[in-house]
């Protein structure tokens, strides 16, 4: 099984260095932007083996058709790598963000011990503990300590967690958990700027969400996901802060049919944040705030969702935004180039 990790640089990614050392085959894939200084990015990799580095003016050369359309400055540069780790011919996608310190040398079994039939691990496929509610919202910031609501989680529902068991559980997504500064909404930021320290004892476990009964959201911090599901977990640029959050309501939705769940757990990672503009995060978090459940009747009413479908739909309603189809079906025609 090959494993490829993908990220973009907001800082030289000085962490890669701690990736490395815990496994030295994965793959790594790193996208820079405008405001990246290349030159230092480049020098400090030359120590980093098996790694591949893509500043905008390569991007660009790759021949993507949704290269231009992205944006230059912007973080979904990471769908561009999404697409080399597949052409490389990645089975299993890690997707971190720069400032993710991974806190167990074993990030990588732990990853892939979800995916892999022969892992030493046996986690494959998942024998445990499911999570769900009335609602039909499980938010996983529950299970953290202190409590701290997961970015995008609608913010009118409370759902009230009920847990039970499950065997042989095909797992698509492995979300795993950020401590440190938790990835959490700007205005929760802002009033209660939570340090979270420590976990329950069922996401120490592990416990899964199936999307079949129940709705989640994660990001693309410390996630990995199969291959299979490497069309939907396109991140649009029109979406602001909600980018990974409505790319994980798609791709639910594609697994709901193919009977695959979302894991919850380990590896987990320090989350070390990067300076944020609090207010500016605010901002660009109100068009998700007003929107997920826009998005989420949209998925959940077509029967036999396509991602293509949904972008498709997608451009005919009223509040998405005009951009947002056309490079997403763009990113689309890419994938069926390398997949």
């Amino acid at each position: 099984m090959k494993t490829a990790l993908i990220t973009t640089t907001i800082n030289v990614p000085t962490v890669l260095e701690l990736y490395r050392a815990c496994d030295p085959d994965v793959m790594f894939f790193i996208a820079g932007d405008r405001k990246t200084d290349d030159m230092a990015v480049v020098n400090f990799l030359d120590a980093i083996p098996n790694h591949a580095y893509y500043g905008i003016d390569l991007q660009h050369k790759l021949g993507y058709k949704c290269s231009q359309l992205l944006g230059e400055n912007t973080i979904t540069r990471r769908n561009i790598m999404l697409l080399e780790a597949l052409k490389w011919g990645a089975d299993v996608i890690v997707s971190i963000d720069d400032d993710n310190i991974p806190l167990d040398e074993d990030y990588f079994a732990d990853v892939t011990q979800y995916f892999d039939p022969e892992s030493i691990m046996k986690r494959c496929p998942f024998y445990g503990m499911a999570a769900s509610s009335e609602q039909g919202w499980v938010d996983v910031g529950q299970l953290l300590e202190p409590p701290a609501s997961h970015r995008g989680f609608p913010y009118a529902i409370q759902p009230v967690l009920h847990v039970s068991h499950v065997v042989n559980a095909k797992i698509g997504v492995a979300a795993g958990i950020c401590l440190g500064d938790p990835d959490i909404d700007a205005t929760t930021r802002i009033v209660n700027a939570p340090v979270v320290t420590n976990v329950s004892e069922l996401l120490r476990a592990g416990i899964v969400v199936n999307p079949q009964n129940s709705w989640t959201v994660f990001n693309t911090q410390n996630t990995a996901f199969i291959r299979e599901l490497a069309p939907a977990m396109f991140c649009a640029p029109g979406f602001g802060r909600f980018d990974d959050i409505f790319a994980s309501l798609i791709t639910q939705a594609i697994m709901r049919d193919k009977g695959y769940h979302v894991h919850f757990g380990k590896p987990f990672v320090w989350q070390q944040r990067n300076p944020h503009n609090l207010v500016k995060d605010l901002r660009v978090e109100l068009f998700g705030m007003e929107h997920i459940h826009n998005l989420r009747r949209l998925v959940a009413n077509m029967p036999n969702p396509t991602v293509r479908g949904i972008y498709e739909h997608l451009a005919h309603t009223d509040w998405c935004p005009p951009n947002v189809p056309e490079v997403a079906l763009a990113f689309l025609d890419d994938c069926e180039k390398v997949l």
